[in-house]
């Protein structure tokens, strides 16, 4: 019976898993690579993750990996596995497969369908944070992420290896001989984790468990770890993060991996003043007692806080950047911004000096815009954008805005398909009795 039920369970994995797949006829692929399994392409079938999707426009963007692709609903889409349309919104990042028809070069859903494969996984195996805490201090349970490489090199949780899921079969050699030791696995609490559940499964594990919450919900109350090789990897390709060296202020003189301030140990309480405003800053910290110096930033708020576990001294002798002297004495923390977008700063800077270079699109619903809208910006919503681009004059660069950010990047999106240059802002706009005020995300 286990058997039969074991089986199932991966026939109902091998209908929703795939790999890159081409469309016959050259066009993009309308499948993401989730797992090992793979799916021909089949006309009118999308699969891939949920990025957004807008009520209001009716328009949903699903992330195919190699591209992004924007498809629109009506009140005629029927959806599955979710209460509503409004529900799908509490599913971004997860898998979806969206049956669809063209008309006049758009897409238009037919059914949107969630998949579900947690529905292979049994109460049973289904770990919470505090169950898993405590299993994972038992020296024979071993845990692994399932995660791409260098998602898991840049945070895991501490003592997990790596076994990402949609190449398991590179990394089988990974799992214990004993087919009876307890094995857990966690990823962002989507389908990679079930997925690795039942292919070590179906090769006579015994005690496989999920931690169903995955990494995003570790890192909301625990500190992670970082690997050595992002942190080189960080600093040759110029990745935004802060780099504290806890040793002694003589030692650090001596020398330093690269971009490093020092702080000792002793003074980091009295330092929190030198730490970024911004909370999802990626802080990393080295040295003497850096589990509980990254605890205490932690403590303060932040939200992404690792331990990089190797000493200045073996850093150095593998050959990685170092510097000697005094380290910076502020902290500095400049985020990179999303592809596509436009600062703050350069929006209000178009708003104010408008130039013939540019035009700026707003693309919420025209009644919303009768609450207020951008000066001298045209209106063109969302879910038109493809059938009026035409409107918009031809050799300017698009800037695109809406409330929150989110229709904006599904026109951008559709502009860029069309080969238009278009930028869009990915902040909060509000309007208030023709006040415009303009937040971060």
């Amino acid at each position: 019976m286990q058997k039969k039920k074991l089986i199932s369970a991966v026939a109902l994995l091998a209908t929703f898993t795939c790999a890159p797949a081409m469309a016959q006829d050259g066009a993009k692929p309308t499948i993401a690579p989730l797992c090992g399994s793979c799916h021909q392409p089949q006309p009118g079938v999308m699969m891939g993750f949920l990025e957004n999707i807008s009520l209001k426009s009716k328009i949903i963007q699903m992330d195919i990996m190699s591209h992004k692709e924007v498809v629109k609903f009506t009140d005629q889409t029927s959806v599955k596995y979710v209460n509503d349309f409004a529900d799908i919104n509490n599913y971004k990042t997860k898998g979806f497969q969206i049956n669809f028809s063209e008309k006049n070069g758009e897409k238009i859903a037919n059914e949107i369908i969630r998949f579900d494969i947690l529905k292979t996984v049994t109460t049973e195996e289904r770990l919470d944070k505090e169950t898993f805490k405590k299993l994972r201090q038992d020296p024979n349970v071993k845990v692994f992420d399932v995660r791409p490489p260098q998602v898991y090199q840049m945070a895991h949780i501490p003592g997990a290896g790596m076994i990402p899921a949609p190449a398991f079969d590179k990394f089988i050699n990974k799992l214990p001989e004993d087919k009876n030791t307890p094995i857990i696995f966690y990823g962002v609490g989507g389908c990679l984790s079930p997925t690795a559940s039942l292919k070590t499964k179906s090769l006579g594990y015994t005690n496989v468990k999920i931690y169903i919450g995955g990494y995003p919900d570790w890192v909301k109350t625990e500190t992670g770890v970082t690997a050595p090789d992002w942190v080189k990897s960080a600093i040759a390709g110029g990745i935004p993060h802060v780099l504290i060296d806890l040793r002694d202020t003589a030692e650090v003189e001596k020398g330093h991996i690269t971009g490093a301030v020092g702080i000792e140990g002793s003074k980091l309480a009295a330092s929190q003043a030198m730490f970024p405003a911004n909370k999802m800053a990626p802080i990393i910290v080295y040295g003497p007692d850096a589990a509980k110096a990254a605890e205490t930033i932690h403590s303060w708020g932040y939200k992404k806080v690792q331990v990089m576990p190797m000493e200045f001294a073996a850093w150095q002798s593998a050959g990685n950047p170092v510097q000697t002297g005094a380290t910076a004495t502020k902290i500095a923390y400049t985020p990179k911004p999303k592809p596509g977008t436009i600062s703050v700063a350069d929006f209000k800077n178009a708003t104010e000096h408008p130039s013939d270079k540019m035009v700026i699109v707003d693309v919420r619903n025209p009644d919303e815009c009768t609450a207020g809208k951008v000066g001298g910006s045209m209106n063109i919503p969302a879910d038109l954008i493809a059938q009026q681009a035409q409107e918009i004059p031809a050799g300017k660069e698009i800037i695109l805005y809406c409330n929150t950010g989110v229709r904006a990047e599904m026109a951008h999106t559709v502009l860029a398909q069309m080969g238009r240059n278009s930028r869009y802002l990915d902040a909060v706009v509000n309007f208030d009795h023709g006040a415009t005020t303009i937040e971060e995300k």
